[in-house]
């Protein structure tokens, strides 16, 4: 109970209850146990809001329908302020689930809050990774083989167990508050607490409640065809290999932006637009300019001048409240550091929320626009934005070329290294060797690259933009470029795969530099946790050492590697297809061992994971062990590792989901050797190749990544 910071437990058994903030409530039987649970519920006055982790698949079907079986479909309605609840089935992860609602009462999973604020991925999001992830804490594991087990020869840990899971959610929420975040925004937009999880919704609401106020009546919906496909944002081909001395600039919300610079909005588009193609190339080739009173964007779009959007009012406000609170939350904290008033931390949480809910917000405006179940949803709008970003990304890619060829007396070098959506990496290394000819210094070269950036470049990439604003008949020039990142190497291996070494970000300097990595697997959630952590390592001896320094650590590595538990290296993966690919297995006697072996357990094409999932669930139901590992169902976040072969199994992988399997005899079969190639090898190898850098793989093995996952 939120309110007074209470655990209630019902339970069947006696229970030492050493804890004043729990309240151990022993009924008779399961029946009373029911009873009780409902008579706290109505006593409290229904909650508000109810949250657990993976609540809304699990906790509250299991709830509803117990309730329902045991006391009857009337009472499981009690749980509803309105005598009202009821159950739907939905698709989601591959399978069908029973949801309820519960009219009256809010369901906010904080599984779902976690996967929608947190911009993150992780490898698993159970419960008790994701609170050792954000809090250090492990939930106990289970010292019996199962639940029941547990349940029935030690009550006392068994209950102890179940309190961990509720003060865990409790902390996540301590720490991360995105139950008041979701509240904050929910006000904001005057709209239901789960409407914010969706776009749509949450959108259609802010635009009724900012035309209501202008006396404007909403349009009806219209049917769309659905899934209409339409380009996104523009990414360079990297200039693959190391660079020196790279610096980062990046565009300020680019696509609200954009939205306020054409004034781009469902009214204000001018009737009779075609979608046209190309026309980002020919403006920057200077063959098309626009002659009109309108704004004209590179879809074939134009745009009215003479009364301002909806959508661009709307998205000015929301932009012009989060510079407000930004700031105020970041006066709070230069407060709180000189004075260290305790009282100043609410007003810091208060002003944090506030402008986070703000930026929530701007950034799910074009998920909402680009939905074709939005309300105001149109084609020629969609595209306006997207191609508009590509032009602003493109276009200040090559004014920047255009002017460091001109002050280094070069002919077309490229120096933009990359650009991706709103973002250009360029680098500097030659202007640097001819500034400083001795006597160089990191400290030094940073500080000059830091005034070039404020003095000379921001500057000029105000001017482009303006130029271009004016090419376009904006209604405004809204594309507002800063320095990011100084870094004195940067690593491209591919489109969206890089690594920098920066000494500064955003005007915050380093007394050590700091990695930051963009899509190598040093940050993917699909590398195992211990190789993520080698590899960020490996990474920092690349930046700041050289081969031999690194060959030494992936050979002390491997030796660690090779001891460490299977469930440690094992590869995380959702695992999908597991009917499609299973196939009726056969048994025959192998002639020289005598054992019996199995095979055909999978289809032609199964993926690697699967077939380790679909043989995982065949040795389970052959020993008997469901009560100790589920099956794998479609869409469950599962762990693989790779298996010697041939083996008796006929299945180059075996999948599990927590605990690796140790009944059917499979950790010997585990080839550790390929596993250490795959997980840490081959992602170091596509770095060290694209410097020219050796690096010692062990066996030698080579393989495509193609062959290992077909």
């Amino acid at each position: 109970n939120h309110q007074n910071k209470k655990i209630i437990v019902w339970g069947l058994h006696e229970f030492q209850n050493y804890r004043d903030d729990v309240d151990y409530r022993l009924c008779k039987n399961e029946d009373d146990l029911l009873m009780k649970f409902i008579d706290t519920w109505r006593a409290i006055d229904y909650p508000d809001i109810i949250t657990g982790w993976n609540t809304e698949f699990f906790d509250i079907p299991y709830l509803c329908n117990r309730i329902k079986n045991r006391l009857g479909e009337d009472m499981m309605k009690k749980l509803s302020p309105w005598d009202n609840v009821f159950d739907k089935e939905v698709y989601q992860m591959g399978r069908k689930h029973q949801v309820y609602t519960i009219q009256g009462v809010s369901a906010l999973d904080y599984f779902d809050l976690y996967r929608k604020f947190t911009y993150t991925n992780q490898e698993r999001y159970t419960l008790d990774h994701i609170a050792f992830v954000e809090l250090g804490e492990r939930k106990d594991g289970n010292p019996y083989e199962t639940f029941k087990e547990w349940y029935q020869k030690d009550w006392q840990s068994f209950i102890e167990y179940n309190i961990t899971d509720v003060e865990l959610v409790d902390k996540l929420e301590d720490k991360m508050r995105l139950i008041e975040l979701c509240l904050t925004m929910a006000y904001d937009g005057k709209v239901n607490f789960t409407d914010v999880l969706g776009q749509v919704r949450y959108w259609d609401n802010m635009i009724y409640n900012h035309l209501r106020k202008e006396k404007k009546v909403i349009p009806q919906k219209k049917e769309h065809e659905k899934n209409e496909k339409f380009e996104g944002a523009y990414v360079k081909d990297p200039l693959v290999g190391m660079h020196k001395w790279v610096m980062s600039f990046d565009l300020n919300s680019l696509y609200p932006h954009l939205i306020m610079q054409y004034n781009i909005s469902p009214e204000t588009l001018i009737d009779g637009c075609e979608m046209k193609e190309g026309i980002v190339d020919k403006i920057l080739d200077g063959k098309v300019k626009n002659n009109t009173k309108h704004c004209m964007t590179p879809n074939g779009a134009f745009f009215r001048k003479d009364i301002r959007g909806f959508l661009p009012k709307l998205m000015e406000r929301v932009y012009d409240d989060r510079v407000k609170y930004k700031k105020l939350m970041l006066e709070a904290k230069q407060e709180y550091e000189n004075t260290g008033d305790a009282a100043i931390l609410k007003r810091i949480s208060r002003y944090e929320n506030i402008q986070m809910a703000k930026k929530i917000s701007l950034n799910s405006a074009y998920g909402a626009i680009g939905n074709s179940y939005f309300r105001y949803y149109d084609l020629m709008v969609a595209t306006a934005i997207t191609s508009s970003g590509q032009l602003s990304i493109r276009w200040i890619e090559k004014a920047i070329n255009i002017y460091l060829n001109k002050i280094l007396k070069t002919d077309k070098v490229d120096y933009v290294i990359a650009s991706d959506t709103d973002s250009v990496y360029i680098t500097f290394d030659v202007l640097v060797d001819k500034v400083f000819k001795s006597g160089r210094t990191d400290e030094g070269v940073v500080n000059f690259l830091d005034r070039l950036a404020k003095e000379k470049l921001e500057p000029f990439i105000g001017e482009s933009y303006q130029a271009l604003a004016k090419s376009m008949n904006a209604y405004d020039q809204k594309m507002f470029m800063a320095r990011e990142a100084i870094a004195d190497k940067g690593i491209w291996t591919a489109k969206k795969r890089y690594i920098l070494n920066v000494h500064d970000m955003e005007g915050v300097r380093f007394k050590k530099p700091q990695l930051k990595i963009m899509g190598v697997e040093a940050v993917k959630s699909s590398t195992p946790a211990p190789c993520r952590e080698k590899i960020k390592h490996a990474l920092k001896i690349i930046m700041n050492g050289d081969e031999k320094e690194l060959n030494q650590f992936i050979n002390d590595f491997r030796e660690e590697f090779m001891s460490l538990p299977p469930e440690d290296i094992a590869y995380p993966r959702s695992c999908n297809g597991i009917k499609k690919y299973t196939a009726e297995s056969t048994s025959t006697i192998d002639l020289i061992s005598g054992e019996s072996v199995e095979y055909g357990f999978f289809k032609k094409g199964a993926p690697i994971h699967t077939k380790g999932a679909i043989l995982m669930n065949y040795l389970v139901e052959k020993n008997n062990l469901s009560a100790k590992y589920p099956f794998i169902q479609e869409g469950d976040k599962i762990k693989f590792l790779t298996l010697k072969e041939p083996n008796k199994y006929q299945s180059s992988a075996i999948s599990f989901m927590t605990s690796f399997p140790t009944e059917f005899d499979v950790e010997d079969l585990i080839d550790r050797p390929q596993q250490f190639e795959k997980s840490f090898i081959e992602p170091l190898r596509f770095i060290t190749d694209k410097i020219q850098w050796s690096i010692n793989g062990g066996d030698g093995k080579q393989m495509s990544l193609e062959e290992f996952f077909s």
